[in-house]
């Protein structure tokens, strides 16, 4: 019994700290967030811009945390944008499509070499600044990404 207790109790601590992750990254608003905001918010990037390939702008600097598989795009000192793995319950194409159903919603074929499939789509909802990544085969959002709403 006390070791169901000491299970319970360590499962909780973890999902709880998991949690306190997903609202710093919630607090990370391109455009308006500065770089050493979040680096407090999410500590030290373990991945940064000479270790990866990138086709980004070459002005841009790519940080990447592997404990919260989020990724950071910078421009000088302000976040450009932010990309992250969806939560569990936002891995459904309709959880967007209904959740932003008053928002205008641009729905398209993803032609990028880094989703090569043809089986890629990405739902666009350009009056908040979110692009989501769709997997037709897998039928799921793979990405979330949040840009400045300019």
């Amino acid at each position: 019994m006390k070791m169901a207790k000491n299970f319970v109790l360590f499962t909780f601590i973890l999902t709880f700290f998991g949690c306190t992750r997903q609202f710093q990254i919630a607090r990370i608003v391109p455009g308006k967030t500065e770089i050493h905001d979040v680096k407090e918010y999410l500590g030290v990037p373990e991945i940064m811009n000479d270790q990866i390939s990138s086709s980004f702008n070459p002005n841009e600097e790519v940080m990447m945390w592997k404990d919260v598989l989020v990724q950071i795009q910078k421009d000088e000192n302000t976040v450009s944008a932010v990309h992250r793995m969806p939560a569990s319950h936002e891995k459904s194409l309709q959880f967007w499509r209904q959740h932003y159903k008053n928002s205008v919603q641009n729905f398209s074929k993803v032609n990028s070499r880094f989703y090569s499939a043809e089986h890629m789509w990405q739902l666009d909802l350009p009056q908040l600044g979110i692009n989501v990544v769709y997997d037709e085969a897998k039928d799921e959002v793979v990405k979330v990404v949040y840009y400045e709403v300019e």
